[in-house]
C-alpha cells in the first residue's frame, strides 16, 4: 500500500512545479510505473532534486535504489548496473535459474554463463518487477551522460517498460552531453537556473544574516545557479559580511566553483588529500575498496573525516562520495601528474586481484608513454569483456590499449579488434572510424580481410555502404595473388552476398564465378557453395543445394557468420523450412555472444522467412518483438523488414495496414517492401495498386518468384494479363530448376489465374510434394479452384475446396480471405456468408 505523497521538501527552493510532478507519479505508482528524465547544468540541483524526491518516496513507502554516472578514464562498462542493484543482488536467488545465473556472472559472484544481453536485461527487469510487486520502487539513475552504454541501453529498455508495473524511474542528465540519452523518447523536465526572487530565498533561507550588499554581488555572480549561490553566500559568509570586496570579476560560474574547491581541498592534511585523490580516481566509491588502497600507501581512513566536516564527501557504512561531480573533477584536474600515477598504480595494485579489467584501466592510467604490457592487459580486460557480452567496453579497451601499443602491426591488429567490438555493440560511427584508422596503420593482407569483413557485416547491419561488391572482388583477387586464399575467399564470396542484396552490377557476377574457379580451394568449400548459390541459383541448384542442406544440418564447427550465408542461399533456391532453421541457429549464436545488432538484423531476416513459410503468428511476433530494439539502435534494413512483416501479416487478418515504400539501396529490402504493398492493395481490393506494387518485386528474383501468383492475380483483375505472361514463364523456369514446393505451387497458381488450363494447373499446384509445408498457399489455391469449380457448374467438388480453404483460412486468422471463401461457398450453396 502507497501512502500518500508527503509535500515537497520546504528548502528546495522554486521547483514546486516539478516537485509536484514528481509527487503524482509516485501517487499513481500502484496503478502503472513511469519514467522521467530530469535535464539541467552542473550546479542546477538536480542532485538536490533528486534527494527531495528520494526522501518523498520513502515517506510514501517506496523502496529507493540509485546509481551514479562518473566521469572517469577507468570505466570498464556495467558500473551503473552493479551500484543499482547491489543491495538487492541478494535477491538473484528468486528469479529463475537462466535469470539468475545471467545477473550473478555479471557480478562475478555466481557460476559462469552464456554471455546474453538480452537475456541479462530481462533479468534486470525481472529482479526490479519482483522487488516492485512486493514495495514499489523509485530507481534514480543520477548523471546518466557518465554511464557506459550498456548501462544507457538498459536504462532505456527499462524505461520503457515500467508502465506496467510499481515503479518509477528518474533519470538525471547534462541537457547537451548525451545523444544516447536523447533517443529514450522520455518525457524531459528542464531544472533551470532560479529566478532572481527565488536566488534570493535561497540564500536568505540558509544565511538569514546576509547585508544586502553581499546578498547583491552573490546574486551576481551566482547568476541563479543554485550550487553557486550557496558555495559563493557561504564563502561569503566565511569572509564576514562586513568585510569589503572589489567588484566581482566576470569568471565563469564552474571555474570559480572549481577554484573553491580545490582550495578547501589544499586546506586539508596531506593524508585526507591523499585519501580524496584515491576516490576522485577511482571509478567506483566502495568504502572497502578505498580502504584496502589507502592500506597500500599506509594512509588512515580516519582522515577523511576531516573531508567529511568540510562538505566535500559524505561517509556511508558502505561507500564515500563525494557532494557534487565538481568536487571530485576539480580534485583529480589540480592533482600533480606524480600524484595522479601515484594513486592509480596504487589502485590497480589494490584490485589486481578482484578486478582485472579496472586494474588494467588504472595501469594505463598510470602509463606514460608506450608499454605493451599494459596495452597486453587492457587486451586481456577486453576479452573478458567480450566474454561478459560487453562488446563497448571492450572497444575502448582496445581503443585504450593502442595509444600504448609499440608495434605498429600490434596497432593495426588491436584497432581491427576494436571496430569488430564496436559493430558488435551497434556503434556504426565508432565502427567506421576504427576500421580507417586499423587501415591506414597496416598494410597486411590479413588485416585488411579482416577489416573488409567487418564492413561488409556493418553494411548489412546499419545500411551503410562503406563496402563495394566491385571494391571487394578486386581486393580478393589482389590478396589471392598475394598467396592469401583463405582470406581471398572471405572476400570474394562476401562481394557475391552483397551484390544479391544491392543487385549485381552488369558482368559482376560472371566476374565473381570466374574468381571462385580459379580460387585454390574446393568448391565444396561452404564459402564458395554459398556464394554461387546466391549468385545463380538456379544453374546451380542441382549441386549446391544438396550441400547447403547437408552444412545446415551440420553446423556445429561453422561460423555464424556461414549459418547466416547458408541462410541467405536457402531462400534462394526457395527452400523456406530450410531458411527459418538457419536463421534460428544464426540468431542463437549471436544472442550467446552479445552481438545485438547482428542478432536483431538476423531476426528481422527470420522474421520474412517465417511470413514466406505461412506462419504468420510466428512472423508477426518476431517482428514486432525487434522493431522498437531495431529502431533504437538505427538498423534501417531490420526495421524495414520488419514493417513489411507487420503489414503484410496485419492485411492477411483484416487489420488496417500500410506497407512503407521502397526507397533503400538494397533491392531485397525493397522487394520485400514492394510485395507487402502489393499484399496490403490485394486484400483491399484496389488491384491496380497491387498490380504496380507486385511489379517492383523483379529487381530482386527470389522475391519476384515468391510474389509470382500475387502479382498473376493483381494483372488478371486489373487487365494486364498479357504483361505478366513472359514474367511467368520465367519463373516456371526458375521453379523447374530449383525443384522448389512452394515456387513450383505458385507458378501453377499464377497460370490458373490467367486462365491458362485451371483445371490442370490448380490440380498440380495442390499435388505438389510438400505441398501441405504451406498452408495458407495451399488455401488460396483450394479458393482458386473452388470458385473455377463453381463457375463451371462443379457444385460438389467446388464446395470441398472451399470447405477446405476456409477452415486454413480459419485457422490462421486470414479474414479477409475467410470473407472471400464464405462468399464462394454461399454461392455454391454451402453455407450463408459471414455477416
Amino acid at each position: 500500500m502507497v501512502n500518500p505523497a508527503p509535500a515537497p521538501v520546504p528548502e528546495i527552493v522554486g521547483r514546486a512545479e516539478p516537485l509536484s510532478r514528481l509527487a503524482g507519479m509516485l501517487d499513481r505508482a500502484t496503478t502503472g510505473g513511469s519514467a522521467i528524465l530530469i535535464s539541467g547544468e552542473p550546479g542546477a540541483g538536480k542532485t538536490t532534486f533528486t534527494g527531495a524526491v528520494a526522501r518523498m518516496a520513502t515517506g510514501a513507502g517506496f523502496q529507493v535504489l540509485t546509481c551514479t554516472g562518473v566521469e572517469s578514464e577507468t570505466e570498464v562498462g556495467l558500473a551503473g548496473l552493479h551500484e543499482l542493484l547491489r543491495v538487492a543482488i541478494n535477491r538473484a536467488g528468486e528469479l529463475p535459474p537462466q535469470h539468475r545465473d545471467a545477473l550473478l556472472s555479471v557480478f562475478g559472484i555466481g557460476p559462469p554463463a552464456a554471455p546474453d544481453r538480452l537475456l541479462l536485461t530481462l533479468a534486470v527487469y525481472g529482479l526490479l518487477t519482483h522487488l516492485a510487486d512486493e514495495q514499489p520502487l523509485l530507481l534514480v539513475v543520477e548523471d546518466a551522460h557518465w554511464m557506459d552504454e550498456p548501462t544507457v541501453n538498459m536504462i532505456g529498455f527499462l524505461a520503457q517498460r515500467v508502465t506496467d508495473t510499481a515503479i518509477v524511474m528518474v533519470v538525471t542528465r547534462r541537457p547537451d552531453d548525451s545523444e544516447a540519452l536523447g533517443t529514450l523518447g522520455l518525457d524531459e523536465i528542464l531544472i533551470d537556473r532560479l529566478t532572481e526572487p527565488d536566488a534570493r530565498t535561497l540564500v536568505r533561507h540558509r544565511h538569514p544574516a546576509i547585508r544586502d550588499h553581499v546578498l547583491r554581488q552573490v546574486l551576481n555572480e551566482a547568476d541563479g545557479n543554485p550550487l553557486a549561490l550557496v558555495e559563493l553566500s557561504g564563502e561569503a559568509m566565511d569572509r564576514g559580511h562586513d568585510e569589503a570586496t572589489d567588484p566581482p570579476v566576470q569568471v565563469p560560474v564552474r571555474a570559480r566553483l572549481e577554484s573553491g574547491y580545490v582550495a578547501r581541498f589544499e586546506a586539508l592534511s596531506p593524508q585526507t588529500q591523499d585519501l580524496l585523490l584515491l576516490a576522485a580516481a577511482s571509478s567506483e566509491t566502495s568504502l572497502p575498496e578505498l580502504t584496502a588502497a589507502a592500506k597500500c600507501l599506509g594512509l588512515d581512513m580516519d582522515a577523511l573525516t576531516d573531508a567529511e566536516d568540510d562538505g566535500l564527501v559524505v561517509i556511508t557504512a558502505t561507500d564515500v562520495s563525494f557532494r557534487h561531480p565538481l568536487i571530485r573533477s576539480a580534485i583529480y584536474q589540480r592533482a600533480s601528474l606524480y600524484r595522479r600515477i601515484r594513486v592509480h598504480r596504487t589502485l590497480a595494485q589494490a584490485l589486481s586481484d578482484n578486478d582485472p579489467p579496472r586494474a588494467a584501466w588504472h595501469r594505463a592510467a598510470a602509463t606514460l608513454g608506450r608499454d605493451e604490457a599494459v596495452a597486453r592487459d587492457l587486451e586481456n580486460a577486453a576479452r573478458i569483456g567480450t566474454s561478459r557480452g560487453n562488446h563497448a567496453a571492450a572497444m575502448r579497451a582496445l581503443e585504450k590499449a593502442v595509444h600504448l601499443t609499440p608495434a605498429p602491426g600490434d596497432q593495426a591488429r588491436r584497432l581491427a579488434l576494436a571496430a569488430q567490438a564496436a559493430r558488435l555493440a551497434g556503434l556504426p560511427e565508432a565502427t567506421r572510424r576504427l576500421s580507417a584508422l586499423a587501415a591506414d596503420t597496416s598494410a597486411d593482407p590479413e588485416t585488411h580481410g579482416e577489416l573488409a569483413m567487418i564492413r561488409i557485416a556493418a553494411d548489412v547491419t546499419d545500411g551503410t555502404r562503406s563496402s563495394d561488391p566491385i571494391d571487394l572482388l578486386q581486393q580478393g583477387l589482389r590478396t589471392a595473388r598475394d598467396g592469401h586464399a583463405d582470406i581471398a575467399v572471405n572476400l570474394i564470396a562476401g562481394a557475391a552476398v552483397l551484390g544479391h542484396s544491392r543487385g549485381m552490377p552488369d558482368g559482376l557476377q560472371a566476374r565473381i564465378e570466374q574468381a571462385l574457379a580459379e580460387l585454390p580451394v574446393p568448391e565444396s568449400d561452404p564459402r564458395c557453395v554459398i556464394a554461387r548459390t546466391v549468385l545463380a541459383p538456379t544453374s546451380h541448384a542441382d549441386t549446391t543445394g544438396p550441400l547447403i542442406r547437408a552444412f545446415a544440418l551440420d553446423d556445429a564447427n561453422l561460423s555464424t557468420w556461414i549459418i547466416s550465408g547458408l541462410a541467405i542461399a536457402a531462400e534462394s533456391l526457395q527452400d523456406w523450412p530450410l531458411a527459418v532453421r538457419c536463421w534460428s541457429a544464426a540468431a542463437e549464436r549471436y544472442r550467446a555472444s552479445g552481438a545485438l545488432s547482428d542478432l536483431f538484423t538476423v531476426r528481422a531476416r527470420l522474421s520474412v522467412a517465417l511470413l514466406a513459410h505461412d506462419r504468420l503468428g510466428e512472423a508477426l511476433r518476431e517482428a514486432e518483438a525487434v522493431a522498437h530494439s531495431a529502431t533504437g539502435m538505427d538498423l534501417p534494413s531490420a526495421v524495414a523488414f520488419t514493417a513489411a512483416v507487420t503489414a503484410h501479416v496485419h492485411a492477411w487478418q483484416g487489420r488496417p495496414a500500410t506497407a512503407p515504400e521502397p526507397g533503400s539501396d538494397r533491392v531485397d529490402v525493397d522487394a520485400v517492401l514492394a510485395w507487402s504493398a502489393g499484399i496490403v492493395a490485394l486484400t483491399q481490393g484496389l488491384l491496380p495498386q497491387a498490380y504496380t506494387a507486385l511489379c517492383a518485386t523483379a529487381g530482386h528474383p527470389g522475391t519476384a518468384l515468391l510474389a509470382i501468383a500475387d502479382l498473376a492475380e493483381a494483372a488478371a483483375g486489373a487487365g494486364h494479363a498479357g504483361d505478366v505472361r513472359a514474367a511467368l514463364a520465367g519463373a516456371a523456369r526458375q521453379a523447374e530448376s530449383l525443384g522448389s514446393p512452394l515456387a513450383t505451387m505458385l507458378v501453377h497458381r499464377g497460370y490458373a489465374l490467367l486462365g491458362e488450363n485451371t483445371d490442370e494447373h490448380c490440380l498440380r499446384a495442390l499435388r505438389v510434394p510438400d505441398a501441405d509445408l504451406y498452408p495458407l498457399q495451399t488455401a488460396r489455391t483450394r479458393l482458386v479452384y473452388g470458385e473455377w469449380l463453381r463457375r463451371n457448374g462443379r457444385i460438389p467438388e467446388a464446395r470441398a475446396e472451399l470447405t477446405a480453404a476456409a477452415t486454413s483460412f480459419e485457422q490462421a486468422g486470414a479474414r479477409p480471405w475467410l470473407a472471400r471463401t464464405r462468399i464462394a461457398l454461399s454461392a455454391a450453396g454451402a453455407i450463408p456468408p459471414a455477416s
